[in-house]
This record gives C-alpha cells, sequence and structure tokens, in this order.
C-alpha cells in the first residue's frame, strides 16, 4: 500500500505566533447552511481585512447538526475599523448565532482560549513538542540504560492496546482494512507517515514502514535501530489483531536508513 505525498506539515490552531500584529480571533457561531460561512467573510473583505486562520471546532459530524462554529484569525494592523465594529456588522448577518472577540494575551502570540481541552475526534489529546518528547526519551535511555528502553517499549505496548479498542469501534467488522485503520491513524496523531504496510491475516505476519516516525526523528544519529515508544505501540495493536507477542524494527532513520521498517519478532 502507498500513501500520497503529503506537500506540507499542518500547524495546530491552539496559537498564532504573530509579531506585533494586531491579530484577533473571531468565534462565530453560525446556521448551519450553505454560503453561511461566506456571508461571515465577506464582511471581513469589504473592510479589507486580511484573514491569518480559520477553523471549525469539531471533527465528528452528522446531519442532525443546526449550527456550526468557526474561528476566524484576522488581521487588524492599520485598519480603520475596531474589532468591536468588525463583531458588531457579523452579528447583524441573520446566519449568524453568536460572535465572540479574543484579542492577543502576549505580546507576540494570539491564544485561543475559548476551547478547551483539545480533541481528536472525539478524544481528549494532549501536545507535547518535540524537544519536551525528546528529552524525556533521551533522559530515560540514559539514566535507565536497557531497562529504560525496555520501560519505553512497555509504555508503547499499552498505548497500542488503548489504540486497538478505538480502531476495532471505528473498524468495526471490517478487519480486512485494518492496514488502511492502522496508516491513517498513524497520520492523524502525527506519530508517522506509513508508506508501505502488508497484514496477511492467517500467517500473522507483516510488514510496515513508515516515515518520520516522531521517536526516531529525536534520536537521528544514534548509529542504529531507536524505536521503543513507537515499536510497542504497533505491537501492542497487532497483539490485539493477530496475537503477535513482539515488534522489532530491522531499519531506522536514526541509523541512517530511508525510512523505519517494523516485522514480527519471528518473521517466516
Amino acid at each position: 500500500m502507498t500513501q500520497a505525498v503529503v506537500s506540507s506539515p499542518i500547524d495546530s490552531p491552539r496559537a498564532i505566533y504573530c509579531g506585533d500584529r494586531e491579530l484577533y480571533l473571531f468565534s462565530v457561531e453560525l446556521v448551519d447552511r450553505p454560503g453561511s460561512l461566506a456571508e461571515v467573510l465577506a464582511v471581513f473583505a469589504t473592510y479589507g481585512v486580511n484573514i491569518v486562520n480559520i477553523y471549525t471546532t469539531q471533527s465528528i459530524y452528522t446531519d442532525t447538526r443546526s449550527t456550526v462554529e468557526a474561528n476566524i484569525a484576522a488581521d487588524l494592523t492599520g485598519k480603520n475599523v475596531s474589532s468591536e465594529q468588525l463583531a458588531k456588522s457579523i452579528n447583524l448577518l441573520n446566519s449568524v448565532k453568536r460572535v465572540t472577540v479574543v484579542s492577543k494575551q502576549l505580546p507576540n502570540i494570539l491564544v485561543d482560549e475559548l476551547h478547551f481541552p483539545l480533541r481528536v475526534m472525539g478524544d481528549r489529546a494532549v501536545i507535547y513538542r518535540d524537544g519536551a518528547l525528546g528529552e524525556m526519551i533521551h533522559a530515560i535511555r540514559r539514566q535507565l540504560g536497557t531497562a529504560g528502553e525496555a520501560l519505553l517499549y512497555h509504555v508503547g505496548f499499552n498505548i497500542g492496546k488503548g489504540a486497538w479498542k478505538k480502531i476495532k469501534e471505528i473498524c468495526g467488522e471490517k478487519m480486512h482494512l485494518l492496514p488502511k485503520y492502522i496508516q491513517y491513524w498513524n497520520l492523524v496523531h502525527s506519530a508517522a507517515r506509513i508508506i508501505h504496510i502488508e497484514i496477511d491475516f492467517e500467517k500473522k505476519d507483516f510488514l510496515i514502514r513508515a516515515e518520520s516516525v516522531y521517536e526516531c526523528e529525536v534520536g537521528r544519529g544514534h548509529g542504529k535501530p531507536f524505536s521503543n515508544i513507537f515499536r510497542g505501540s504497533l505491537a501492542g495493536i497487532l497483539n490485539e489483531a493477530l496475537g503477535v507477542e513482539t515488534v522489532v524494527e530491522t531499519k531506522c532513520i536514526a541509523a541512517g536508513d530511508p525510512y523505519c521498517e517494523f516485522v514480527p519478532a519471528k518473521r517466516p
């Protein structure tokens, strides 16, 4: 299985670096019908205001919802309209139920303080930046040695066990689609880009190749396979799906390989 090339990264909309620009966040509750958002965006255009970012807050869609929330970060630097005036103009639209405005809380950062906690497809998620994550992984390996590596693997294994419960719930009886679910599960969670995945349910065999594995990224230059948490998470999922006990990493970007490769410990 091959994956379409991802052209660029995606930033979380939780905060925007904006220097000394006068950025404001407009949280607008709209009637969920075609054209509502276009009406709101037209107000910004009327005042010559540039839109910096726009996003909604829901990643679960049903056809029963009546309203939708659009969050629009706009740059009012040097404009002859205030955020209050702009909000009033937006609120005059028949499609708009509510407008809330947030200004910069820090000299150079606008933070979305209206929405908490962060969720991914309905479940709470926590973001760790690579500096913090890398320090945690390196510190455990440095302080505990091989015992630390084993600890990280078992942490990952239990993460995989928890992920399996959600994947199984979403996948249902369509176990033949499990490779795709694993592929896109990792993409959604920014864990890795799975570029090739084969699963043989009868032989209890698999081959997984991945780029940009988060754990191995922080281990670049290590000289040998570095993954424990990510490898363990694959093992946790595949233990439930195939009964596989251990996953090994045969290639790794931390060892200078072009991608990371994972197979069962005893592959035929």
